[in-house]
Parts: C-alpha cells; structure tokens; sequence
C-alpha cells in the first residue's frame, strides 16, 4: 500500500514500550519506524506547534495498534558541497580559467553548485485505529485525547448515537493533518481516500476471525457462531472547525453525539459506510 509519495505503516505494535511521549520525534529510538516518526513528524508540527496542543498527549494508547498514511513531497535542495567548490591550483591558471585559458574549469563548478537534489520530506499524515473503541463522548465533555483517556472497549445499546447503534464495530479516522505550505493541494483527500480504499479492500485486517480456539469457547459459552464482522462503518471525531471538509469526503454529523472538547477543541462526530470487499 505503499507508492513513491504515499508510505503505509502497519500498527507497530510493543515498540511503544520505547517511545518517550514527553520527547518530539527526532528523540526516539531506533527501532521507533521511520515511517511512524514521519508521521509524527507532521503530527507535532500541526498539532503541537500550530494548533498548541500538549506533546505529551499526542501520542496516544491507539498508536500502537493503528495504521497511519504519509504522504510525501520531494524537495529539492542545491547541492554546495565543499567538493563542488573545491578549485585544484594546478587544473587552473589563477584566474579561474583551466590550461587553456577558456575558463571551462569554472563553468563547471557553477553548474554543479547550482544542481539539485531532491529530498523526501513528509508534508501529510491520516491515521486509521481499528475496533474495538471506548465508548462515545459525552457531549459538553473534555478530554486530553481522542480516545476517551484510554476507557476500555465497549458495545453498549446504551452507547447508541443517531447513528450508532452502540455495537456495530466500526473503524475510526484521525490525526489527518497537512503541513501548512502544502495544504489547498487536495492531500488530504488523497490520504483520507488511500485510508479507506485500504480499509474496504481489508476487512480482514480491520477486524480479523477469531481464532478456532475462540469460537470453540465462544460455542461451549453458547454464545454462537456468529462471527463479529467489520461492514463498513467508518467514524471521525472532527474538530467543528473542519466539519465541512468531513462533509466533502462523504460524512455526515451525528447530530446526537453533541459536541464535546479534545484539548480545548470542539469535536463533532461524523459518519460513513462503505461498501467492503466480500470475504
């Protein structure tokens, strides 16, 4: 799921255990991804320095388990290396010129200074947590982060919204952000439709079977043999701020979900189904 300017990262699962949240990207361990440090990358520069949110929380108890989308753009740099500037006293003559008097020795020189080289920076980032999620936001409610501080996983007939019926798994969207010199390039439509054409051709990954050891302990509890599916059901806790950017990539507000605050930030709740692949 990976092109030239869009990385995948798959959840990276224990190595959190080594990720200091107090500590801006470029602290982190070696073995923290690459591409997940990208991601933060954009996240902090948005999050943290543009819109003042606290570093601490940026990372969250959903990252480990979490898929993220960065996009890339390629920026060029000229190179002025101190091989490229470099004069050899025996190649010219002193006055810039080489043996033969023509000064080809220094059109050279200039031509290398003046190329560039592009480098690979991350400019945008989405990231997809997978069921289960705590249970929905109480509206008028505060929070340090967008996963309800870490609640265990619940589904609840009580947690129903006007569009939830509190069960139903769902894939939740967030974190989507673009640096500013690089918004109004429709990137983050383009990182919002690579997340959810990746999560309806994988319902697999989304919400895996259970294990045969499972279901048979689920038929000796008389549970049955349903299996819990994940069918489409995508949910984004947007900032009210964006509510109609959400609009524009297919969601719709949940008018029942209220509204409620993330670090001092009204969020709404919105919603969209897919059509997922047949497994």
């Amino acid at each position: 799921m990976s092109t030239e300017f869009i990385s995948f990262q798959p959840p990276p699962g224990d190595v959190f255990t080594h990720y200091d949240r107090t500590a801006p990207f470029s602290s982190q361990p070696s073995n923290i991804p690459q591409i997940f440090k990208d991601a933060m990358k954009v996240r902090e520069e948005v999050f943290v320095k543009e819109q003042h949110c606290t570093l601490e929380n940026e990372l969250d108890e959903d990252d480990p388990r979490s898929f993220h989308w960065v996009v890339y753009a390629s920026v060029g740099q000229k190179s002025d290396s101190p091989q490229n500037t470099h004069r050899d006293p025996i190649a010219t003559d002193g006055n810039g010129n080489n043996g033969n008097g023509n000064g080809a020795g220094t059109q050279e020189e200039e031509r290398r200074k003046s190329e560039t080289t592009a480098t690979r920076m991350p400019v945008g980032v989405v990231r997809l947590v997978p069921p289960p999620h705590p249970p929905h936001p109480t509206p008028g409610s505060s929070h340090a982060m967008d996963n309800s501080e870490g609640a265990p996983p619940v589904a609840d007939p009580s947690n129903r919204t006007s569009m939830h019926d509190g069960v139903e798994p769902y894939i939740k969207l967030g974190r989507l952000a673009t640096v500013p010199v690089f918004r109004g390039m429709g990137l983050s439509k383009l990182l919002v439709n690579s997340a959810l054409d990746w999560a309806r051709d994988n319902p697999e990954a989304v919400l895996p079977p259970p294990s045969p050891a499972v279901k048979e302990a689920a038929r000796l509890d008389g549970k049955g043999e349903e299996e819990e599916r994940w069918m489409g059901l995508v949910l984004v806790h947007a900032q009210k701020a964006v509510e109609k950017v959400w609009k524009r990539f297919g969601f719709e507000t949940d008018e029942g979900m209220g509204i409620w605050y993330e670090e001092g930030i009204e969020h709404i709740g919105m919603w969209r189904r897919l059509k997922v692949k047949e497994i």
